[in-house]
């Protein structure tokens, strides 16, 4: 008997019925963000490690516990990317691309992989979506990055997003908070947990990461108020927030999980993903490009994790079926003559090229086997067209849920149809 094959656990297949919700969520996405100037760019999934040991910091979880590294057959040290801000860097340093531009806003779609347990909310691949605005400083590129994760999570449904954000000063001050940050710690260092007295010499801000229950004390009583006051760059950037009605709130122990943050860090939370509910997250990062090997470029990003807002979303039962069935319509053809159905299907080929979803059933011809079809697809839409249709140069789409049914003329049946599925 052959061996039965299964997936790697945590990295899932995405089948037909649910991928429905994945392509709407990116076709949502790339609209908003094409909308607003943002280019995709799109990176490979293998680099050299060194570029993530270098960016992400050797004293992150990321890269001490959970990335996917390996020797190639050229003797290379090569992994899985784990996030995709070092990789835009690397692309934008190797391409020049700040050669022939100012600055660069910048998205991207896709997977990643980090060599964790598989638990709810993660997974050894998982997937985001996010952007990088490149060579842009100061409070108008923190707004706008932020303003811009907002209202994308509103645009897609999400309820009522929180922002929490946190102020981890510029890099002149970072040597007087690691140390002071150090002397607390070091104080405390009998009730800390083991992995937390290693990051105590690599990398004192990732202690703040930690979610080893016997440790929080200890966290929540560092004393970021004393040794790190907000700036007052960061105090004009909440003001901007609150002026634009953005819900937000100051946690001053938030750092993120990545070392090359400085200044303002940030995340989201969303509904109903329990206790650990960031669904995106981002900040300023002034310095990773000097870091590797490029000239020092101010840059701000974030990043959305697609499982984590999928299933925030999908906490409403009703909100994805309401959307997906709004997403094709059903061509019901009345007539099976050859040079009926040709005229038929060169029309459902133009409609198809503008993007919008056709099905149908081929060798059906009555109307009732129809309806039956697209009440088993699930959906709300049919267009009817008949030997009298055809002549008349009329169509005719049905609303199955309104139980009501337009004439559209045959040269205005595309524009129709774009501003039916877009309402």
């Amino acid at each position: 008997m052959s061996k039965k094959h299964q997936a790697f656990p945590g990295m899932e297949d995405i089948l037909p019925g649910e991928i429905e919700k994945w392509q709407w969520l990116e076709d949502k996405a790339i609209i908003f963000f094409e909308s607003r100037g943002y280019k995709e760019i799109r990176t490979p999934f293998l680099e050299p490690t060194e570029l993530f040991s270098r960016s992400i910091g050797e004293g992150s979880d990321i890269v001490h516990k959970e990335m996917y590294t390996f020797e190639d057959r050229g003797g290379r040290s090569m992994t899985l990317r784990p996030e995709m801000t070092a990789s835009v860097a690397r692309a934008v340093i190797e391409h020049g691309l700040l050669k022939t531009a100012k600055s660069l806003r910048l998205y991207y779609l896709g997977p990643m992989f980090r060599a964790e347990r598989p638990q709810a909310g993660r997974k050894r691949q998982f997937h985001q979506m996010g952007v990088e605005m490149v060579n842009e400083a100061g409070v108008d590129a923190d707004f706008e990055i932020i303003s811009l994760l907002y209202h994308f999570l509103v645009f897609a449904g999400a309820e009522n997003p929180m922002l929490r954000l946190n102020d981890l000063g510029e890099k002149a001050d970072r040597h007087r908070l690691l140390q002071a940050l150090s002397d607390y710690f070091l104080k405390e260092k009998a009730s800390l947990c083991e992995d937390c007295r290693w990051r105590l010499e690599k990398n004192v801000l990732r202690i703040f990461d930690c979610k080893v229950e016997s440790c929080q004390p200890v966290i929540q009583k560092a004393p970021w108020e004393e040794i790190a006051p907000l700036s007052a760059s960061f105090q004009e950037l909440l003001s901007r927030l609150e002026a634009e009605k953005i819900p937000f709130k100051i946690k001053r122990r938030l750092v993120r999980g990545l070392d090359y943050y400085n200044g303002t860090v940030f995340e989201v939370s969303a509904q109903g993903l329990g206790a650990q509910d960031a669904v995106a997250g981002g900040g300023r990062y002034d310095h990773l490009y000097e870091e590797l090997g490029g000239t020092q470029v101010p840059c701000t990003g974030f990043s959305i994790g697609l499982e984590r807002l999928l299933t925030s979303l999908g906490k409403n039962e009703k909100f994805f079926t309401d959307r997906l069935r709004r997403r094709k319509i059903y061509l019901a053809p009345l007539d099976s003559s050859p040079e009926f159905l040709s005229l038929c299907y060169r029309k459902a080929s133009e409609i198809r090229e503008r993007g919008i979803r056709l099905e149908t059933t081929p060798g059906v011809t009555s109307l009732s086997q129809h309806l039956k079809k697209a009440n088993q697809m699930n959906l709300r839409y049919i267009l009817i067209v008949g030997p009298d249709e055809m002549k008349k140069g009329m169509w005719v789409l049905k609303d199955l849920d309104e139980r009501k049914q337009t004439e559209i003329e045959i040269e205005k049946l595309v524009p129709s149809l774009e501003g039916i599925l877009s309402s």
